[in-house]
């Protein structure tokens, strides 16, 4: 089971991009932070980045761009719906169409409002 933890310039936009992509809303929520969960355990954490500690290892890095060589992979069940739903919603946040993969998946990428790379795949 993978849990993963992204800090977040603004929550707000981050839960909707990502209720888009998930197709449901958050199990957990506050104003500093927002989970949603799987059905297999896993764990998305949504955290306001104005948490961190002036010393965290993150704000070393506070200009620079996000998940720099990290690809998340989303894993959902009907991959055309959530494409037709992010490509009418966040046009511009597209990085590729659906294609089909060597490895038997379809799949298409996009970057999230802070500029994290995700996979959406079947």
């Amino acid at each position: 089971m993978l849990h993963t933890e992204l800090f977040v310039h603004k929550l707000a936009a981050s839960i909707v991009f990502y209720r888009c992509l998930i197709g449901k809303g958050c199990t957990d929520y506050n104003e500093k932070r927002a989970v949603f969960k799987d059905e297999s355990g896993g764990a998305l954490l949504l955290t306001d980045e104005a948490v961190l500690s002036k010393n965290h290892y993150f704000n070393a890095m506070a200009e620079s761009r996000k998940g720099k060589g990290v690809e998340l992979i989303l894993p959902v069940k009907n991959l055309e719906a959530v494409f037709n739903k992010i490509h009418r919603i966040y046009p511009d946040h597209i990085e590729s169409e659906i294609v089909s993969r060597p490895w038997g998946k379809l799949d298409f990428r996009v970057v999230d409002p802070d500029g994290y790379y995700v996979r959406v795949t079947t």
